[in-house]
């Protein structure tokens, strides 16, 4: 019997399942984005020749860096191993398992895992050919399919697994630590003389779409979430990241003597790929916000 005055009982109940819904919609249309990110990425940076030629000249303009800088972002990516994809994809299980979210944590690992593997498959998907005179300058390892970057979606992939596995109340706060790994990996491969820069590009959008449909999975069969109350985080992580992208620049640009115009393309890309990695984990964090995933 309800009592006149009164809520219903079923009432929280309904509006936490219209709010699950609507959450896993969002995240359903994060990951449509980023596929169309993937596909015109890959059209116009790969598959034109004015693409070719920007994409060449901010690899070629990497001389504009500190070799410091290069050698740090190499042995970052040297680091990098079989045997380390695999750690932290037992992270993701492991944190889940602690914080009695095993479900979702296994969708962390397995959406990490996906964007992993699917990455190498991606680079025979998405072919390489030469289009333009300066494709013969880059090296031998970049004149065929690398497009997506498998350090950068590693990077990338985990950074947003472990937001989403995390506490409610540190995720928002975890977003700087997250697009600083993110832009680590993304950049790097840049700087380092891996991959150009529409393979880390495309590495953020893969990253994001496997990553997004693993949210999406979690919050429609994971455990109920709860509401939490830590909603501005986020806003200020937003400031802290475009001050880290500003410090990183200087730390980078600085010892450089000058930067003709011919750098320009380097410099675009780069910045490009920084906010981008900032951007999606920002908005990542942000969707994340008022969720907190406990045992039912």
């Amino acid at each position: 019997m309800r009592i006149a005055g009164l809520p219903s009982p079923k009432a929280p109940f309904r509006q936490a399942m219209t709010s699950d819904g609507s959450l896993q919609k969002r995240f359903l249309l994060g990951a449509l984005v980023c596929f169309c990110l993937l596909i015109v990425c890959y059209i116009a940076l790969v598959g034109t020749p004015w693409g070719h030629q920007l994409d060449d000249d901010a690899y070629l303009g990497r001389g504009a860096l500190s070799r410091k800088v290069m050698f740090w972002d190499a042995a970052l990516l040297m680091r990098v191993t079989s045997a380390t994809v695999i750690s932290l994809a037992g992270v993701l299980l492991i944190i889940g398992v602690v914080r009695r979210s095993t479900l979702v944590g296994a969708m962390a690992a397995v959406g990490f895992g996906a964007a992993v593997a699917g990455a190498e498959i991606l680079k025979v998907v998405f072919p390489w050919r030469a289009l333009v005179p300066d494709d013969a300058r880059l090296g031998e390892a970049l004149q065929f399919g690398s497009y997506p970057s498998g350090h950068a979606t590693i990077g990338t992939a985990f950074a947003l697994g472990l937001l989403l596995v995390s506490p409610g109340r540190w995720r928002s706060w975890l977003a700087v630590g997250a697009g600083a790994v993110s832009s680590a990996f993304t950049a790097g491969v840049l700087f380092a003389g891996w991959h150009r820069g529409s393979d880390a590009l495309g590495a953020l959008a893969w990253s994001g779409l496997c990553m997004n449909l693993a949210a999406a999975l979690a919050v429609r069969f994971g455990s109920r979430p709860a509401i939490s109350k830590n909603n501005q985080a986020v806003l200020y992580s937003v400031g802290v990241g475009i001050s880290m992208i500003a410090g990183m620049f200087l730390i980078s640009l600085t010892p450089a003597h000058q930067y003709p115009y011919g750098d320009l393309p380097f410099f675009v890309l780069a910045g490009l790929i920084i906010a981008g990695s900032f951007s999606l984990t920002a908005w990542y964090a942000w969707q994340l916000r008022d969720i907190e995933f406990s045992k039912a």
